[in-house]
């Protein structure tokens, strides 16, 4: 699902589903800074893991990477139920930019892959009275929510029970899906107890269509059959034990069911056009092919619920191998379904579930987690600083010398705490309202009146002893001050207050806010340049600046500046592609023909098709060769 979508909706689509698509949307992935600094290079990696087995079943996970489980292995079976990645190899399909394709993903958050995708969380492993849970946790920093995932074994199958808990008193936007990412071959065939579905693809439209038939005679329960990608949110709200199951030709595969609160199922196929293909190699192997078949508390991705304050959301998954009569499963759709149907309830039979989930509160949610197998963020213990508050029983939020730690003992009172902050490598500010208020009070303490933003050049960043002195952090607290009133649309205050960290001590950060703020392409430029002397390689700073100049008809001044840039920094195909655009504007079609020929973005983001749109302009009429080809629609 791309991320900060704003769809056409249908006429179809009811008040409620138009309230919750215009609901809670991201503008930003604030306070997480892009993770973009990866490569195409094959290397031999080794990763914390958690191995969960009982000689049934074992399931892998990656707890230092968003609690991934990358493999499940049904041993009575002797197959493995998962699309397992050969390769661990991160794209830019992310909330934060770094994804990568495989295993069952847990997506707390926003439209999009979450922000913990490619980032640790907190494992432990809790002695349950059925046996070891292997429990995930961490702080989701846009929505100041906190995720519990208790994975655990039950004969074949895997359960995941999780918790969402809001600890402020205000309601927030909910969204969740779970991905299950699974082989695809010719005779893949995905199976819904459903007759219609709500559709989005790359062209931004979501609307009500038929299911298996949506237009004519293609059958998007067989995924090969398509040719274009595309998402498919089966109506199933209604239904009870609601499943989504992907099985072979032989009738086996794997199945996916849950609780009442997951109302939503999906299927995303990547077709078999030009861009599906590309993008599935891009993201694996050559001739790898898989799907996706999904999870989610609201009818489609594109909306989100509500979590009330204070409130907790809870909900239990079971993940199963499915041996359906071939026959059935390769007959008529309905008919197929309705087999599926019999075949996952026979293993999980609704109420049992409902059952296991009640258990799973009343005796496991919170027996508290012993020893961290693995630590993710500081972050949750400064929140929970902040806040004077304790963890959610059964979680424990550490103390952890990563960027948070600063911030957790200013949260304590310890103003000069943001002294320790880097210059060369500045903390991102949170941005929520309790710590806006928490760095203004700080501020205007410091500075003794409340107008630290009002103007530039005032002496603010004073220690809190009352001495008068400029403290080391007040260039910091300033910055935290200006991304807060940016990220909320208050230009002119947050320009006061870039200029007045800049003046107390000038970072490449507060530079680049200014210049992002300037209406003058030449000052914007300058400002970039004097925020590139600082960090030098800064690879988005570097990009950000060139599109700036791109965006702004400047080639030639493109290109002069890419002079500047270190040679390996130079060479990213970021900067390539952006060099290739330069030379077109210029007129310079053979130079940017050159560059095409060898050109590979690593960061190359969902949707894009820059190559291809280079391509159509230096060789009109020709085929887009297939290495440049990543449209994903048929209007691409």
């Amino acid at each position: 699902m791309r991320r900060s979508v704003v769809p056409r909706l249908a006429e179809a689509a009811s008040a409620q589903m138009r309230e919750r698509v215009g609901r809670g949307r991201l503008g930003s992935p604030l306070p997480y800074g892009i993770q973009s600094e990866y490569d195409r290079g094959t290397a031999d990696l080794e990763l914390p893991a958690l191995e969960l087995s009982n000689g049934l079943v074992t399931a892998t996970v990656l707890p230092g990477l968003g609690g991934r489980v990358w493999s499940l292995v049904d041993h009575t079976r002797d197959r493995e139920l998962l699309f397992v990645n050969p390769r661990l190899r991160f794209a830019n399909f992310g909330l934060t930019d770094a994804w990568f394709a495989g295993g069952i993903e847990w997506n707390l958050g926003s439209t999009g892959h979450t922000t913990l995708s490619s980032r640790p969380v907190h494992a432990a492993v809790v002695d349950g009275p059925d046996g070891p849970v292997v429990r995930l946790w961490e702080w989701e920093r846009t929505r100041d929510l906190v995720m519990q995932v208790d994975l655990r074994l039950d004969g074949t199958r895997l359960l995941a029970s999780t918790r969402v808990v809001n600890p402020d008193p205000q309601p927030k936007p909910l969204y969740w899906w779970t991905n299950i990412a699974v082989p695809e071959t010719p005779g893949t065939r995905v199976l819904v107890p459903a007759t219609h579905a709500w559709r989005t693809d790359y062209t931004g439209m979501l609307d009500r269509v038929e299911v298996p038939f949506p237009d004519g005679d293609v059958d998007i329960s067989r995924p090969q059959a398509s040719t274009y990608a595309a998402d498919y949110f089966y109506e199933v709200a209604e239904q009870q034990g609601r499943l989504v199951c992907a099985v072979e030709p032989d009738g086996r595969g794997l199945a996916q069911t849950s609780t009442s609160e997951l109302t939503g199922r999906k299927l995303f196929l990547w077709g078999t056009g030009p861009g599906g293909r590309r993008w599935q190699e891009w993201l694996s192997t050559p001739d790898t092919r898989y799907l996706e078949i999904q999870a989610g508390v609201c009818q489609t991705q594109l909306e989100h619920d509500v979590i009330e304050g204070g409130a907790t959301r809870s909900w239990t998954e079971a993940f199963v191998a499915v041996d359906l009569d071939p026959e059935q499963a390769g007959g008529e759709y309905a008919a197929a379904s309705e087999s599926a149907r019999a075949a996952v309830h026979a293993t999980v039979p609704p109420a049992e579930l409902e059952e296991v989930q009640a258990r799973w509160l009343a005796e496991v949610a919170e027996l508290p987690p012993g020893e961290l197998v693995q630590t993710g963020s500081g972050w949750g213990h400064a929140e929970l600083v902040l806040r004077g508050q304790d963890a959610p029983a059964g979680l424990v939020f550490p103390a952890v010398e990563d960027a948070s730690a600063p911030l957790a003992r200013f949260a304590a009172g310890d103003v000069s705490a943001l002294d320790e902050v880097p210059a060369d490598a500045p903390t991102i500010p949170p941005v929520s309202a309790r710590w806006t208020q928490a760095f203004a009070t700080a501020d205007e303490a410091a500075t003794g009146d409340g107008t630290a933003e009002q103007a530039s050049g005032h002496q603010g960043g004073r220690r809190s002893d009352g001495t008068g002195d400029t403290a080391d952090g007040g260039w910091w607290l300033a910055y935290a001050r200006a991304v807060g009133h940016h990220a909320r649309g208050e230009l002119d205050a947050a320009r006061a207050a870039y200029e007045r960290s800049v003046e107390l001590r000038p970072t490449a950060p507060a530079l680049r806010g200014l210049a992002v703020l300037s209406a003058d392409v030449d000052e914007a430029d300058a400002l970039y340049a004097r925020a590139l002397e600082l960090a030098p390689r800064d690879r988005q700073l570097w990009t950000e600046r060139l599109v700036a100049l791109l965006a702004a008809k400047r080639p030639d001044a493109l290109v002069q500046a890419a002079q500047g840039m270190p040679e390996d920094l130079r060479g990213h195909g970021r900067t390539q592609l952006l060099l290739a655009q330069a030379l077109v504007a210029r007129g310079d079609h053979e130079a940017a023909l050159e560059l095409l020929g060898t050109l590979e973005v690593p960061d190359l983001a969902e949707g894009d098709i820059p190559t291809a749109e280079l391509w159509h302009v230096l060789r009109p009429g020709e085929p887009v060769p297939e290495r440049l080809d990543f449209r994903m629609s048929r209007e691409a």
